[in-house]
């Protein structure tokens, strides 16, 4: 239950990319049956402070594989602290900033991929509270 008066921690400014990798994989050459299969989908996480800009920072990086295609982004997001406070923000960022970057996301890999063929990628959606149960595992 949350109380009415109950404001947000984080509040979102901006996001940068800092890095989309799209590859396509050239399925007529002989691959090794030996050769380690890639997980189709990871993320991670890393929650910051930027000092310099007096702004909390997350970057959100996915990797997604399937048998054509390789998919390589890392999003910075940028947010403002309720009244500057930066004990404990960690956990807002991992779980309600992952939450707000991640359409962002899911949304350019998809316009990318739809670019190239008939067929766009859509990524699965996630649990972002998972991110932080998970996170010292």
């Amino acid at each position: 239950m949350t109380k009415e008066n109950e404001q947000p921690v984080i509040y979102f400014q901006a996001y940068k990319i800092e890095k989309f990798s799209y590859i396509k994989k050239d399925n007529s050459k002989n691959t090794d049956s030996d050769e380690k299969k890639e997980e189709p989908f990871r993320i991670s996480v890393s929650p910051g402070y930027d000092e310099t800009n007096s702004r909390a920072v997350i970057e959100v990086h996915v990797i997604f594989n399937n048998d054509d295609i390789s998919v390589d982004i890392a999003v910075n997001g940028y947010f403002d602290l309720v009244d500057g406070k930066t004990e404990n923000f960690e956990k807002y960022l991992v779980i309600n900033g992952t939450a707000i970057l991640f359409p962002y996301i899911r949304s350019m890999v998809s316009m990318l991929t739809s670019l190239d063929n008939e067929h766009a990628i859509l990524l699965p959606t996630i649990n972002t509270k998972n991110l932080w149960n998970n996170k010292d595992k």
